[in-house]
C-alpha cells in the first residue's frame, strides 16, 4: 500500500511542477480534476509562493477555506481505501480456498463412485 500511496503523491508533484512551471491546458484541467476529486487545494511548499497554481485549479470553495494540503488529503484517502480493499480480498481469498476444497471434494467422490456400483454383489468362491 505503500507503493501506490507513493506513485500517487509522485503523480500528483509531477501533474502539480507541470502547471506550475507552464500552465499548459491539458495539465491545469488534470489539476483541477484531482483539486475536485479529493476536495483539495494546492500543496504546502518551503519553496515560496504557489498561490499562483492554485487560483487557476482549485475549486472556489476550496480556495476560500484556504484549502486543505493536497498531498495529505491523498494520503488519508488511500488508507481508508485500502483498508476496505484488503478485507475485500481477504473474503475472496476465503471463498476460492473454499471452493477449490468443495471442488476437490466433488471431483474425488465423482472419480471413485465407479467402485461404490459393485456394493452387494459379492462372489463367494
Amino acid at each position: 500500500s505503500s507503493q501506490v500511496e507513493d506513485s500517487m503523491m509522485d503523480v500528483y508533484d509531477l501533474v502539480y511542477e507541470e502547471v506550475r512551471r507552464n500552465a499548459s491546458s491539458f495539465r491545469r484541467l488534470e489539476l483541477t480534476a484531482i483539486h475536485e476529486t479529493f476536495l483539495c487545494c494546492g500543496k504546502r511548499s518551503p519553496f515560496g509562493d504557489t498561490a499562483n497554481v492554485e487560483h487557476k485549479t482549485c475549486p472556489s470553495s476550496q480556495l476560500r477555506d484556504a484549502g486543505q494540503d493536497c498531498l495529505q488529503e491523498i494520503g488519508d484517502f488511500l488508507k481508508k481505501h485500502m483498508d476496505f480493499v484488503s478485507t475485500l480480498l481477504g473474503v475472496t481469498i476465503g471463498f476460492t480456498v473454499y471452493g477449490m476444497i468443495l471442488t476437490s471434494f466433488l471431483w474425488f467422490s465423482i472419480h471413485f463412485s465407479s467402485n461404490l456400483e459393485r456394493k452387494g454383489k459379492y462372489v463367494l468362491r
